[in-house]
């Protein structure tokens, strides 16, 4: 096993432990008497995990404001205006790139167009979705935000992004450190591997696995590490939501990491003096895919 991957594996084990079984929340304002909702996300489950839970569009019909980390979806768009690059031929083997292209044929960004760690990033997300049975094939959303955000537009909800499209992007790369092909392509050639075999490592799905089942650690008693994806991002956001929530009854769609430990939001909306509340959601039959 590759080491970025084992690396992967063991980051991913490390973030769950004991279950909190649920991946949605009740905020209140006792004092402007407000009840928002806050979801955490895992990004590449599709609409037919969402349409499973009934709470997740209740609680979101219920709110007068839709909130998500984007809302501006360019990124391909983006990313399709640049010039292509022929450096992907020089740095991958020849076998691999063969694979990579049956891989990408229906990405909506060229790959000659795309940044080595884009790449990585992109078959990670790939793999939960194919290998970790996050979408099924009668999917037609295979993002968990852009669905909600489908449903809140389709309901004439207004919505708003915490940040744009090219900000996370930039974010990203800098929390990355931006990785050349020198560095990146053995990851790539690994996760190439990972997605073409007939005995993919399934470990890379314990989260998924752990999310499907809402069996979650939110560890609120810890400190988090510094990094730019997480803490950063959550105290910038912190700067919004409060007062968001002080005005209107809302519902906040961010990635689960996001309300993890004391930095949290969750937490620091307690420590301001908002009501947390767990809402217990049941696992259904057919949010466990064959």
């Amino acid at each position: 096993m590759k080491h970025a991957l084992n690396i992967f594996i063991l980051l991913t084990i490390s973030h769950v432990a004991i279950s909190q079984n649920t991946i949605l929340w009740k905020v209140t304002d006792t004092i402007n008497n407000k009840t928002s909702f806050i979801i955490g996300t895992f990004h590449q489950f599709g609409n037919s995990f969402i349409d499973s839970i009934p709470e997740i569009k209740e609680s979101l019909l219920s709110s007068d404001l839709a909130v998500f980390e984007s809302i501006d979806k360019n990124t391909s768009e983006m990313m399709q205006r640049r010039k292509p690059s022929l450096e992907i031929e020089k740095r991958l083997k020849k076998k691999d790139l063969r694979k990579l292209k049956v891989i990408a044929k229906d990405w909506k960004v060229d790959l000659y167009k795309l940044k080595p760690w884009e790449i990585s990033y992109k078959l990670q997300q790939e793999f939960q979705k194919i290998k970790c049975k996050t979408t099924k094939p009668t999917d037609k959303f295979d993002d968990f935000d852009d669905y909600l955000q489908h449903i809140a537009e389709e309901n004439k909800i207004k919505v708003l992004g915490l940040e744009t499209d090219s900000l996370q992007v930039s974010l990203i790369e800098k929390e990355n450190k931006n990785p050349r092909w020198k560095k990146e392509r053995k990851n790539i050639s690994a996760w190439i591997n990972q997605m073409t075999t007939d005995k993919p490592n399934m470990n890379i799905c314990w989260l998924a696995n752990k999310y499907r089942k809402f069996d979650l650690e939110y560890e609120f008693e810890k400190e988090c590490e510094i990094d730019i994806l997480n803490l950063q991002r959550n105290n910038e956001w912190m700067k919004i939501i409060p007062n968001l929530l002080r005005k209107q009854n809302i519902f906040i769609a961010v990635g689960f990491f996001h309300l993890r430990k004391k930095c949290g939001i969750l937490e620091q909306l307690k420590e301001q003096g908002f009501k947390i509340e767990p809402i217990k959601i049941k696992p259904v039959a057919n949010t466990v895919y064959n």
